[in-house]
């Protein structure tokens, strides 16, 4: 099953509130996939496993975990754009390329 991590600062409240817009997303397609919030910090460690990161910070590329912006999420501005980018990379790590 995929894991989707949810990353902002602290990775409280602002996390929370994007993590479920996410986990309705993914379950109305039909996706299964574990959704869980996670701080910058958890990212560094070295058992921290994640298929795609959705972020109101910036990530470093050396993490090497796809990720996308959640701010539209998070400001309600265009909430489709973080959800075509997750539908984007989802069937990309469908189809084997990562």
């Amino acid at each position: 099953m995929l894991t989707i991590a949810i990353v902002c600062g602290a990775g409280i409240a602002t996390s929370a509130l994007i993590a479920e817009q996410v986990r309705e997303h993914v379950s109305s397609a039909g996706r299964p996939a574990t959704v869980v919030q996670a701080t910058v910090m958890d990212l560094l460690s070295a058992d921290f496993e994640a298929d795609l990161v959705v972020t109101t910070v910036d990530l470093p590329d050396a993490l090497g975990i796809p990720r996308v912006s959640g701010m539209p999420l998070l400001l309600g501005t265009n909430p489709q754009v973080t959800y075509d980018d997750i539908d984007r990379i989802l069937a990309r790590i469908d189809r084997g390329e990562g």
